[in-house]
């Protein structure tokens, strides 16, 4: 196929022709959805007969006046000369990711792929190559981050997104090599006495530039900029360290990405910062998300098999917002499973939050599991999980998130925290 250099070419001539004629000009940028399990899993040569297929059936479905190339791995992008209006570009665009929903059979199994799909039109979002390009490939990204076979036209704000998200990906490489991303502790406490029993570990960032930044906001860029891995090493290891400060009763949960989850290294990693700071494992507990968990099981359980061996806890995070089945709780022997939120937020309003908070007990009970409720916010919801064999909680009515300087104060002041 055409490659990047000879596109680049292409588009050139592409848009000096349509400068002289006053014609417009569609750009589509595309990128595979699905397209790494499938090399990962079922080898390269799959793979590679993936991306045939997939340029066969776009090949099939574009104007002879149309240029398709291959742009990076599993990027492709189109030329479409000559458009009429917007709809010319849309319906292309549409085809090509009803060609795509039909299964690819390969390796006997039929595979599912889809298609983020960006679109930029010359000359409204750029006269030049380079300027069409880059905005396409912003669309994509948009595209992408809303959805599998999403397809999105070029906004001017999209610039202005792209920007502010390029410069906080900057301000967090510098973060993270200054440690300026510290953790802050939220209390876990035991429901039967209100007794703190450890605390969770919550990264926290306060740019110079950009303020306080949410966690919601600057962890998806660093899983998407490969920084991930830095930044729960640093979180892990300096919450080790404080944890050595506490008395020797209370535990630290740290909790794991899905990215994370995916590093084969994760494991010994996480047993030398154990060695390092001189915690014992059975005081860590990392926590991991059940859709974390359902994305990638069988790797997961490999990063964490070593780390329950050597003591470490294991918590399943918002239980009951995922698809993990019973089968795979039950292989991958966990320790705890944390009741989200969104339950426990109408556990006394709603007869079907509080059935299921019930039956998450019951399950975690036949396994033998402690249980925690997550987003404690007031009385009420105390005495109804206490009145349904909760054991632990969490949320604002015990205390929001604070740095390590008021951890050791805080347990003084609690008169049923033991002494180091």
């Amino acid at each position: 196929m055409p490659n990047r250099r000879f596109f680049s070419e292409k588009l050139d001539h592409a848009l000096e022709s349509a400068a002289a004629e006053t014609r417009g000009t569609a750009v589509l940028m595309m990128d595979l959805d699905g397209f790494k399990p499938i090399n990962d899993i079922y080898g390269h040569a799959a793979g590679d007969k993936a991306l045939t297929v997939f340029a066969e059936r776009v090949s099939n479905i574009t104007r002879a006046d149309a240029l398709l190339a291959r742009v990076g791995g599993d990027e492709f992008a189109i030329i479409q000369p000559d458009i009429a209006s917007l709809d010319d570009p849309t319906r292309l665009a549409r085809r090509i990711v009803v060609a795509l929903s039909e299964p690819i059979q390969i390796a006997g199994a039929a595979l599912k792929l889809g298609v983020g799909i960006g679109i930029a039109i010359a000359p409204d979002d750029g006269a030049t190559r380079d300027e069409l390009m880059r905005r396409a490939d912003r669309a994509l990204y948009r595209a992408k981050a809303e959805g599998v076979s999403t397809i999105r036209f070029f906004e001017p704000q999209m610039d202005a997104n792209m920007e502010r998200r390029m410069a906080m990906e900057k301000g967090l490489r510098a973060a993270l090599a200054a440690k300026a991303i510290v953790p802050h502790y939220q209390p876990l406490v035991s429901l039967e006495d209100n007794r703190i029993i450890g605390f969770e570990a919550l990264a926290r960032w306060d740019s110079a530039e950009f303020g306080q930044v949410a966690p919601d906001v600057f962890i998806p860029i660093a899983e998407e900029c490969g920084l991930i891995g830095e930044l729960g090493d640093q979180m892990l290891r300096q919450a080790c360290r404080d944890a050595g400060a506490w008395p020797k009763d209370i535990k630290v949960a740290v909790n794991l990405s899905a990215i994370q989850l995916r590093d084969d290294t994760l494991g010994l990693r996480i047993l030398s910062i154990l060695a390092e700071t001189e915690l014992p494992p059975h005081r860590l507990e990392l926590e991991l998300t059940e859709s974390a968990l359902v994305d990638n099981f069988s790797k997961a359980r490999r990063a964490i098999e070593p780390l329950r061996q050597a003591g470490v806890r294991i918590a399943l995070d918002d239980f009951g917002t995922g698809y993990a089945t019973i089968a795979q709780l039950r292989m991958l022997h966990l320790d705890k499973i944390k009741i989200d939120r969104s339950f426990v937020d109408l556990v006394c309003k709603d007869p079907e939050s509080l059935a299921i908070v019930r039956a998450i007990l019951g399950l975690a009970s036949g396994f033998g599991l402690s249980t925690l409720a997550e987003g404690i916010e007031d009385a009420q919801q105390l005495a109804c999980l206490k009145e349904t064999g909760c054991l632990e909680g969490q949320g604002y009515l015990f205390g929001k998130a604070e740095p390590a300087s008021e951890i050791l104060k805080l347990l003084k002041a609690d008169p049923r925290a033991s002494a180091a």
